[in-house]
């Protein structure tokens, strides 16, 4: 075989496999996103083909000069708003995310994403997805003044990575989330925003098939056959300007209220992670 035809068969082989490459790429976004595909126009898509104008109706800014929460409510409406106010929490510089959540939303790793309860959805409305970028997307310049971020959703895969919210929230300094493995109930959500992390006491929980569409969790505060622990919050904590949590700990409301003993208590902790490097 004379050089230039191998040169040709070599060029051959290339234009192959990059179009075998998106073929594979097609057929794994085809299969793994199901449902999320819209036919609106890209300007009011999100990164997993959410529409975006759904995420903004269910998006609350502060109400008043005095406040600074930002909440994302795709559970219910207004039952988040109304939570956060019982609660005294209103003026934390934080984002509340009250939603679904899952891994699977891309063909390259299946990154985490947040999806609506369905009860928000009309008949026949297909299921959008969104990302963190999709969020800080919805903010806009607000997200430069978000440092807390409280996520609900569950996270059974493990997937879900505060780095990529630090990313668009790039003051946030605690980022609070289901641990990895674990399936979110709001329970022990409801703890961290009303208890310090030292208070969280455990929940254990049995799962009960209501029917073919619903199931519900059964609660107790004590083990029992039949029930297992439920997962509790954990918090990423990163320095101004970190790439890298350089805690992480159990939830608790001291994050978004700090108190003159918290407040001390990460000072310290900050200055042994220096005085160790």
């Amino acid at each position: 075989m004379s050089e230039s035809q191998k040169i040709k068969s070599f060029a051959r082989a290339v234009l192959v496999m990059v179009i075998g490459g998106l073929l594979i790429k097609w057929a794994m976004e085809s299969r793994r996103a199901p449902v999320f595909v819209s036919a609106r126009s890209e300007e009011r898509l999100g990164e997993f083909g959410g529409d975006l104008e759904f995420l903004r109706s269910h998006y609350t800014a502060p109400q008043s000069e005095a406040e600074s929460n930002h909440l994302v409510d795709l559970w219910s409406v207004g039952g988040l708003l109304k939570l956060v106010q019982q609660n005294g929490l209103t003026n934390n510089r934080a984002l509340f995310v009250d939603s679904h959540g899952r891994s699977g939303f891309s063909w390259h790793g299946g990154r985490y994403g947040i999806y609506p309860h369905r009860d928000l959805l009309t008949a026949g409305q297909e299921t959008p997805a969104y990302s963190a970028k999709d969020l800080a997307t919805v903010l806009g310049e607000a997200a430069m003044n978000i440092h807390n971020i409280v996520l609900t959703g569950c996270n059974s895969e493990g997937r879900l990575r505060s780095q990529e919210f630090r990313k668009y929230f790039v003051n946030a300094t605690n980022i609070t989330y289901m641990a990895a493995g674990e399936l979110a109930f709001k329970p022990m959500f409801f703890q961290a925003l009303s208890r310090n992390s030292a208070e969280i006491q455990p929940l254990h929980g049995r799962i009960r098939t209501v029917s073919a569409h619903r199931t519900e969790a059964i609660i107790s505060g004590a083990a029992a056959p039949g029930f297992s622990p439920l997962g509790s919050y954990v918090a990423d904590l990163y320095l101004p300007g970190g790439r890298k949590p350089f805690r992480r700990q159990t939830a608790g409301r001291e994050l978004l209220v700090p108190s003159p003993s918290s407040d001390r208590a990460a000072i310290e902790s900050i200055q042994a992670l220096q005085l160790s490097r």
